[in-house]
């Protein structure tokens, strides 16, 4: 059988991913939304990122435009607290909401992550991900130390 050849024809490719500091789903997913695809079947997904990955001009568009988001946010992150490196990305929904309930009880996004009224928080974890990420970081110095050590808990049960 074959195997799938876009993971192995660009080893370069990914050690440049690698490189830049960016995950590979984070890239897939920017490479999905800049190739316009909206179906959610894996089969159409992974054709769509073999066509992306193949172009590189659409690479490089990636790479310059998380580079400059990066530039951007550097003098930024001097003024936000310490280890900002752990990032909530990648962890399940039930984490995520018990972080959330736990921290950050009064953003909607945890409210009603599962009620089907509300459409723009009805099992968006992208909207949760990234609401946590923002709203953790205005939290007051002790209860910023309890989540990020709460957090750095969960990303270890996870590596193990």
């Amino acid at each position: 059988m074959l195997k799938r050849t876009y993971e192995n024809k660009n080893g370069e490719l990914q050690q440049i991913i690698e490189n830049s500091g960016m995950e590979i789903r984070e890239f897939t997913a920017i490479s999905l939304e800049r190739v316009n695809v909206k179906s959610k079947k894996k089969r159409i997904r992974q054709k769509a990122l073999k066509k992306a990955l193949s172009q590189t001009d659409v690479v490089k568009d990636i790479l310059v435009m998380v580079q400059g988001e990066k530039e951007q946010s550097k003098p930024s992150t001097k003024d936000e607290k310490s280890e900002s490196n752990l990032t909530v990305r990648g962890l399940p929904v039930t984490t995520l909401l018990k972080l959330g309930k736990r921290y950050l009880k009064e953003e909607d996004v945890v409210r009603y992550y599962y009620n089907a009224e509300k459409e723009e928080f009805y099992k968006n974890k992208a909207k949760l991900e990234t609401i946590i990420e923002e709203s953790s970081k205005r939290l007051e110095s002790s209860e910023f130390v309890s989540y990020q050590k709460d957090l750095k808990e969960e990303l270890d049960k996870r590596n193990k």
